[in-house]
């Protein structure tokens, strides 16, 4: 018998991820999604395969299954991609290699992980929901697998990759068997029958501790993601968003952030065990009690005694005279290599690949370091060329940058044979939204900014969506510094330019005629005089528009004059997020106000 290629891939992926409520959901559902990965990788290497992506040999401790965040030595396990690829030499048979992963991956799911939920939540459960559970369970999983002989490396890889997405191009849709009637549907896909009591009946403990809002229902595949993991091991996305504001409370009000602490410890405000993650030291409570707005809601949901109003007046706004409210928005960071697929293609060997798997492991877990250590964020997942994390918004620039820096470098050491302009570069997206906003809905705006990024290819791309003034979007290539434009941009906002002004000159733009008009040339003089007319009238010192980062060229015509001063109002009205978005100290007298 030859040898084989073998490539093996699980799902759902994308629609199973983004189906999420609360940040333990988005978290776990992505956790086991790589628990599910290694898996199969653990039983492609127990059946004789060799592993080429993810680049692991039999034995590795990473292919030991870890249901928790760390490992017992205290650190995170390697992600593990949910697409596979495995040598199979001669003597071992491909596809009975493939049925083995398969029955390994279906028996972890059932038996491990989705189990060991279903026994813990029988307060919860509905009675007689035994059917319905394990025809939930075992209609999730997506297996697909396709091989063949090994030959000329690059032509079998394309061919089973090839095979895989024709199977993925068709769906199994079979009838549910087993259905309680009458009842809702889940809150989380809107497809699966519910598998939970009725609010009233449900074990308040294990709602309570679980997050199960009275109108909130789950089916099975839901509560294993909600309930999957404890509670405190999961860093609300609120403390992510606040974590720069907390640093700064620290150091600026630390007398009343400790009175905080130890009223949030008196209160039973739900706790946060995640000491290995900066964003989570300064403040090891649900920093929802941070906003005013919520004290009410976090009172109610955490079933908690006493004046939340009172409560908030005495413990948390004694803060607030002495550093700004914090902002509550959160950068959702989205980020995907370009050009993987042309780079791969110049692999020649099984060799070359697990190189060039090997160079993706390293930028993974650099990229773990660079957000949750660097820069206080919480990622969600790293592995390949795909990372998906919050961040808070005064770090999510140099993150983004940072993290382009990394993947430059891993692609220089596993790409030395391709040129240095023909390198996979790294497109990241920003997707910034109110932390009370679904993760669902934040991980959309992560994806589309990613998306808005990939339209240029190696750039940055930031999508703001305001809960009042709507959605804006602005993008640039990374070889314009758009990271430094944003940075100026922000520190002009914040010393001599204010917000009026910018949209004075947006609606001065708005005013004049479409740059598409026949006769609309002979405006290019008039833009530019109303443009320098607002700038002269900054209230304090005039501005030249050079001054304030925007070329105004005589020689150019109306259509490029127009597109300039747009590009320009919209990275200023998106730098003005991040400029309300910086925590300041309040002066004297601003506090005596």
């Amino acid at each position: 018998m030859t040898a084989h290629l073998l490539l093996v891939t699980l799902g759902p992926v994308q629609d199973f991820i983004a189906q999420a409520r609360r940040t333990r959901d988005l978290w776990y559902g992505s956790h086991l999604l790589s628990e599910l990965g290694r898996a199969a990788a653990r039983a492609l290497a127990d059946g004789g395969g060799e592993l080429i992506f993810p680049s692991l040999k039999a034995g590795d401790a990473q292919l030991q299954p870890c249901v928790a965040p760390l490992r017992s030595d205290g650190t995170p396990p390697q992600n593990v991609a949910n697409k596979l690829l495995a040598e199979v030499p001669s003597g071992v048979d491909p596809l009975e290699l493939a049925r083995a992963v398969r029955k390994a991956v279906t028996r972890y799911w059932r038996e491990d992980l989705a189990a060991s939920v279903k026994a813990r939540c029988t307060g919860i459960l509905a009675s007689g929901v035994d059917a319905l559970w394990s025809e939930q369970v075992d209609t999730f999983l997506e297996f697909a697998a396709s091989w063949t002989p090994l030959a000329d490396y690059a032509q079998a890889r394309r061919r089973i990759e090839q095979a895989v997405a024709g199977r993925k191009m068709l769906r199994d849709f079979g009838a549910w068997r087993h259905g309680r009637g009458a009842v809702p549907k889940s809150s989380l896909d809107g497809a699966r029958e519910t598998a939970l009591l009725p609010p009233n009946a449900r074990a308040a403990t294990l709602a309570r501790k679980y997050r199960i809002t009275d109108g909130e229902q789950l089916d099975a595949i839901g509560l294993v993601k909600r309930a999957g993991g404890e509670p405190d091991q999961f860093v609300p996305v609120v403390n992510v968003a606040l974590a720069s504001w907390l640093e700064l409370a620290s150091r600026a009000a630390s007398a009343d952030l400790d009175g905080l602490r130890s009223a949030c410890r008196s209160a039973g405000i739900s706790r946060v065990a995640r000491t290995d993650l900066p964003c989570a030291v300064p403040f090891c409570f649900d920093a929802s009690v941070l906003l005013a707005s919520r004290w009410r809601s976090v009172f109610e949901e955490q079933g908690l005694q006493g004046d939340p109003e009172a409560w908030g007046r005495q413990h948390v706004r004694r803060i607030f005279d002495k550093i700004s409210e914090p902002y509550p928005y959160v950068a959702c960071l989205v980020a995907d290599g370009d050009h993987m697929g042309r780079a791969i293609d110049r692999l020649g060997s099984a060799a070359d690949h697990r190189t060039f798997s090997e160079a993706l492991t390293q930028f993974a877990g650099e990229a773990r370091s660079v957000i949750e250590q660097n820069h206080r964020g919480a990622l969600v997942y790293a592995s390949g060329d795909d990372v998906l994390a919050f961040v808070p918004l005064p770090e999510a620039l140099s993150c983004a940058d940072d993290l382009r820096k990394s993947f430059a470098g891993a692609m220089a050491s596993a790409c030395k044979s391709i040129a240095a302009e023909e390198r996979p570069t790294l497109s990241v997206g920003l997707g910034i939204g109110h932390v009370m906003e679904s993760m669902g809905d934040l991980l959309a705006l992560g994806r589309q900014a990613e998306r808005d990024a990939k339209h240029d290819r190696n750039a940055l791309a930031v999508l703001v969506d305001k809960r009042s003034g709507g959605t804006r979007s602005w993008r640039a290539p990374w070889n314009d510094d758009p990271v430094g434009s944003l940075r100026e941009a922000t520190s002009l906002l914040q010393d001599r330019l204010s917000s009026r002004k910018v949209y004075e000159i947006a609606s001065t733009l708005a005013r004049l005629p479409d740059p598409c008009d026949e006769d609309a040339a002979r405006w290019a003089r008039v833009l530019m005089l109303e443009v320098r007319r607002s700038l002269a009238r900054v209230e304090g010192a005039a501005l030249r528009p050079e001054g304030a980062g925007l070329v105004l060229d005589d020689e150019a015509g109306y259509a490029a004059l127009h597109a300039r001063v747009r590009a320009w109002v919209a990275r200023l009205l998106i730098a003005r997020t991040f400029a309300h978005a910086t925590p300041r100290e309040r002066r004297s007298e601003e506090a005596a106000a």
